[in-house]
């Protein structure tokens, strides 16, 4: 309040000393004038009624008009009473009242769109959620001339205190100001570069800083308080921390224990030969196993995003794929895919691994899995088919959510998260009975050919 109250005193001030200036030019210049009329002065002097139309078009724009057509009907009306009713002088000088009119009515349009200008910026400054800050250089270093409420209150301040001071007292890099100044000159703006605060009550606080160059040599800074967020981010990444260890623990043990499980398993089928027995334990086995599959789909979702992603030839991701997955010699894996490289995931290789299992495990009669691709107006398709059963038109658009398919579609969804990270969509268009088609899409700028 104590800035607003200060203001407002300023103004009350500037609006005493604006009234008195602008009466005095009045009288002055009609004083020069009627001195000029009585000595037969009649060219030169009219000129001064400039000043006073000027100025009170410019400090009272909405009455800029008539003031100036009450000062040219003045000067009409002392001409008149001065100098007579010369005809040639009364042309004169009702060109000049005409034009003393004009002058103030474009001065008044001018200040009027000037004052709506100020008047937005204003609110823009006093109301911004963001601290803001005009700072101007000088012999004794930045001094803020300007600061809005939210600013004040974010340093613990008030409007009034701050106004005056130097900006470095609150920095807590001392070197902080040259490199704001020398990014402003070199690049004009400087975008949310992050800092450390010191509080007129010695609190520290994290703040996101951009400056800009004004005309003058000023520059403008925006300060937002960035306090609590790097708190909850400083509290998120500890208790993510926390989470993958316990994951990683928890993947482990669980995979540890079915592996013994599936050892047992292994053992005993060798131990016992009753048919129903041995068909118990293949069934436990592949209970197991899919308990396996699972251990490893999670631990993979746990790791998709920690690195960043790369241009990925994607003949040797699929060579690599195929490298860890047991192929029955049955079923042949082509593809054609050669110098094609797409901006994915490192873990790129899961997709292909997945498809291709799925294909193998879950296409019955499949004997064949061929991999193409080809460019189109909207990017490039990636293709993946195989000739078995195919894919039910109603699990079509399902076989990626989550939970959803054969052992509960983990592996789709995982394929669909892996892609997704980049932007890549991947669908399911084959013909029941003909085969699966899986289509991976790749946006434009997301591949290229080498």
């Amino acid at each position: 309040m104590g800035g607003l109250n200060s203001r407002r005193h300023w103004r009350t001030g500037g609006e005493t000393h604006r009234l008195l200036l602008l009466a005095v030019s009045v009288i002055v210049v009609f004083a020069v004038n009627v001195a000029g009329l009585l000595s037969g002065i009649f060219t030169v002097l009219p000129h001064l009624f400039y000043l006073p139309i000027v100025l009170g078009a410019y400090w009272y724009p909405r009455r800029g008009v008539p003031l100036s057509f009450g000062l040219a009907a003045g000067y009409l009306a002392t001409t008149i009473f001065f100098a007579g009713l010369d005809m040639g002088l009364l042309i004169q000088t009702l060109a000049r009242a005409v034009v003393f009119v004009a002058i103030g009515a474009v001065i008044s349009l001018l200040s009027l769109r000037l004052r709506e200008q100020e008047e937005r910026y204003r609110g823009v400054f006093d109301n911004s959620e963001a601290g803001t800050f005009i700072v101007a250089s000088g012999v004794d270093g930045p001094r803020i001339e300007e600061v809005n409420y939210v600013g004040a209150s974010l340093l613990g301040s008030t409007i009034d205190d701050l106004t005056g001071k130097p900006i470095t007292l609150f920095f807590g890099d001392p070197a902080l100001w040259e490199r704001l100044e020398a990014d402003s000159d070199r690049r004009g703006a400087v975008y949310g570069f992050e800092t450390t605060l010191r509080r007129t009550d010695g609190e520290t606080i994290r703040a996101l800083v951009s400056a800009g160059r004004l005309q003058g040599g000023r520059i403008v800074l925006t300060l937002i308080d960035i306090t609590a967020l790097k708190t909850a981010e400083e509290t998120l990444r500890r208790t993510n921390a926390k989470l993958n260890m316990l994951g990683r623990l928890t993947h482990r043990d669980l995979a540890a224990a079915v592996s013994q499980l599936l050892a047992q398993i292994t053992q005993g089928m060798r131990h016992f030969d009753d048919p129903a027995f041995r068909r118990y334990l293949e069934e436990l086995e592949e209970s197991a196993r899919v308990v396996q599959r699972r251990v490893e789909i999670t631990r993979d979702y746990q790791d998709l995003g920690l690195q960043p992603p790369d241009w990925q030839p994607v003949q040797e991701v699929i060579r690599r794929a195929m490298s860890c997955l047991l192929i029955p010699p049955e079923v042949s894996v082509r593809c054609w895919v050669e110098r094609l490289e797409v901006f994915a995931d490192p873990m790129l290789d899961r997709v292909f691994s997945n498809l291709i299992e799925n294909a193998i495990r879950h296409g019955k009669t499949v004997s064949s899995v061929v991999i193409t691709y080809q460019i189109l107006d909207d990017g490039l398709a990636i293709y993946v088919e195989d000739d078995g059963v195919g894919v039910p038109p109603e699990k079509k658009e399902r076989i990626f959510d989550y939970g959803v398919g054969i052992d509960g579609g983990l592996g789709l969804f995982l394929v669909r998260e892996i892609l997704a990270i980049t932007g890549i969509t991947i669908r399911e268009t084959g013909t029941p009975g003909e085969g699966a088609r899986f289509v991976i899409h790749v946006p434009p700028g997301g591949y290229r050919i080498t």
